[in-house]
Parts: C-alpha cells; structure tokens; sequence
C-alpha cells in the first residue's frame, strides 16, 4: 500500500460502503479479534475495511476455503472496495490445504482467516500452522459464523493465539473436568465431560471477539421452514432390526450409522424432489450427502431439462454472478463437505436438505449459502425427515444448536 493511499484512508472511511451496523461493529473491536457474525452479514467487507483501517502499508492474507477461493468471492469485493475508491489493494489468497506447508512464506502480512473454525484445533497441523502464523503477523481477524459451535474444546487454539494460554495442555490442566468412559477394556479412558470457571472463559472469550445476530441488522426477506415426512423402507426396518441386508453386515457403529441414513427413504425423497422441481421455475439448492444421492438427482434433474450447477469434491460449476438476475429454472447440488461454507447462491431461493448432516456447523453454515446479505426473495426450506428413523434425532439435536454425536447414536438405537 502507497504512502498516498495511507493518507487517503481517513477519507477511505469515511465514505466507505458499509452498513451502519458494519460500521458500529469495526469500531467496537481491536486490531486483532474474532468477527463471529451470521452467514450474510457481510464479514467479507466488513475485513478488507478493517485491514484498510489498520495497515501500516503491509500486504494482505486472506487464509480461506479452497471453495471460497475457487468461487472468487474475496477477489470481487477487493475489486469492488478498489474501484469504489480507485485505490489498490495488495493481497494474497491462501487455501487452508497448503496452510501448513506455507505459513512461513507470510512473514509480516496481515492476516484475515475466512471460515477459521478450519483451525480451531490446536493439534492438528493446520491449527499450528494458524497459531504460528498470527505470531509473524501485523495483525490478524479471524471471521466465522460458528467459531466454537462445539463449546469451549473449540475455543482453544483462539485462546492460545491471543496470548492466554500457552498450549492445549496449559487449558485442559486448569479448566478441564475428566470422567471415566469404558470403551470395551479393562482400564477406563478419562474424557472430558465439563469445564471449570466458565465464567472466567466467558470473560476471556468475549475479550477478543464479537457476536452479530442477522436479525439484529438486516431486513431479509422471510425465511419458511416445511418438515416433509416420508415413512421409513422395508429396507431401513430389516438394518435397524437385523444388522444385516442383501448380505451386508452393519456390524460397527459407522457401518450402521451408513446403512440407516442412506437406506432411510431415498426413492420417496427422489420422487418428492422431482415433484418440487418439475413445479417450479425457481433456484433450488440440494444439499445431499452421497455420491449415489447426486447421481440419481442429476438424472431427474436432466429429464426436467433443468439448468444443473454443482459443488462436489470432484467439481465445483456455478453461475457467474453477473447472471444470476437471469437466472431461473436451475437446481445447485451441493455436497455438504465441500460446500457448506464459503460460497455464496443469493440466485437461489428453495432450499432442500436431502438428506441430514450431523454436524450443527455444517447445518447453519449452509443454511447461510442462500438466506445472506443479497437475498431479495422469500426463502423456502424443506427438510426431508423420514418418521422412526435417526433423522428425527438427527435434526432434534441440530435444532437444540448441537452436533449428532456418536454417543446420540447409540442412545437412540438402544446400543
């Protein structure tokens, strides 16, 4: 960044584009911090002014998804920010699959990461890497919809980054309360099941980070939920009852955890969404799970001659954002691991969960993709839910804001 565009910043500020409650929030956080904000808020903008803010002429990082990066989403509004006040913005993408190998390269950069509850464990590598980088950094702002979706087991690499706890161990030592958990051997396994002082980690936390609601700052259309109930097959009853089908055993905890969620109901499912599709000239995004599940929705889909885009771990084809106000009659089918985050499809205005994730983050982060900031018509949701199945568990424990859990598993099917 040029020393004349420093000088310009005050007036960059000044006359920047952002929301009023864009603008409260920037000036109640620091230089470093958590923008822990709803999909559709705008976080993205919201950054590159507080970088603008902030820099003292540095580069700019943006550590992100590889789906945000491919999607191009940073990359138009630094172009946006750049024109609207014909200035130059020096930056860098980085994907979070490279974050490990490459962290080193970024010495002195300030550091944005996108979706950083991809580094919230500390252990992992890509969690080290996201630690060590912030201590090369200028400054860093970390943004998510759901950075510790899981309780305070998420919140440490934060809590290490921001200087409050050396490592992992430090924080379980003093905050961690164990019990014992007998997993088929003699000697029991300590677990965590609680945490100590949790009003000392709340006052920490909230420290370094802030929280915005959508509905405390944005007049969003409506957003409609329908429940559609299907029965349970012959084929999800004999797995339930017998373990076994065609041959298969389901004699482990994920082999039945499979069996019972794809064998659940996938021809009514099929059939109701090609009843929705063939009714409707409307955007709709599809969020399955199996590969078997895309395969059968692509062939009805190209039966109704419907425009097909796609987010997969094989392929990512969307529509160009110039063309969306044209855009009708498509269907978007996303995988949930690739495209739960970091993709914008405010083209698209039915939403069809097909089948359920277990994950509470993955849930919200997709219910996001369609009902953000851009949105200009109603939303309309369906959730597949077959009755006296794990779904109906399934989408209990993420409408209580909670992960699936193994343990939730094996409650509900008696084990």
């Amino acid at each position: 960044m040029s020393q004349a565009l420093l000088n310009k910043r005050s007036s960059i500020l000044k006359n920047s584009i952002l929301y009023d409650f864009q603008k409260k929030l920037l000036n109640s956080i620091d230089k470093n911090y958590i923008v822990a904000a709803d999909t559709g808020t705008g976080k993205t903008i919201m950054a590159i002014y507080h970088y603008l803010r902030h820099t003292k002429g540095e580069p700019l990082l943006i550590v992100a998804p590889p789906q945000k990066i491919k999607e191009g989403g940073w990359d138009r509004d630094i172009s946006f920010v750049s024109k609207q006040h014909n200035i130059a913005i020096e930056y860098e993408t980085l994907s979070y699959g490279v974050l490990a190998k490459r962290w080193k390269d970024y010495n002195g950069y300030f550091v944005v990461y996108d979706e950083c509850h991809y580094i919230k464990n500390p252990t992992s590598q890509r969690g080290k890497a996201g630690i060590n980088l912030t201590k090369i950094a200028t400054h860093y702002l970390l943004l998510s919809a759901t950075p510790s979706s899981n309780g305070w087991g998420d919140t440490i690499a934060y809590m290490i980054m921001f200087g409050y706890y050396k490592n992992k161990t430090q924080f379980l030592k003093e905050h961690a309360i164990y019990d014992d958990m007998y997993v088929g051997r003699p000697k029991p396994v300590k677990v965590v099941s609680d945490w100590k002082d949790q009003e000392k980690l709340k006052e920490i936390y909230q420290s370094f980070s802030i929280k915005l609601a959508k509905e405390d700052c944005l007049d969003l259309p409506g957003i409609v939920f329908h429940d559609i109930k299907f029965k349970a097959t012959k084929e999800y009853n004999i797995i339930s009852k017998d373990r076994v089908l065609d041959d298969e055993l389901y004699d482990s905890v994920p082999k039945l955890q499979h069996g019972l969620r794809y064998h659940a109901n996938q021809v009514d499912k099929l059939k109701y969404s090609e009843m929705l599709a063939e009714g409707t000239s409307e955007n709709i995004i599809i969020f399955y799970y199996y590969q078997e599940e895309k395969e059968q929705l692509q062939k009805i889909m190209k039966k109704l001659k419907k425009t097909i885009f796609e987010v997969s771990g094989q392929k990512t084809a969307l529509p160009k954002k110039d063309d969306w106000n044209g855009l009708s009659n498509s269907v978007t089918l996303v995988q949930y691991m690739a495209g739960s985050a970091g993709i914008e499809l405010q083209y698209a205005n039915v939403v069809i969960f097909y089948t359920p994730t277990y994950s509470f983050q993955d849930y919200e982060q997709a219910l996001g993709r369609a009902y953000r900031n851009g949105q200009k018509k109603k939303v309309t949701v369906y959730r597949y839910i077959t009755k006296g199945t794990v779904e109906v568990g399934i989408y209990k424990a993420l409408n209580d804001k909670k992960d699936f859990t193994e343990d939730l598993f094996k409650k509900e099917m008696g084990i």
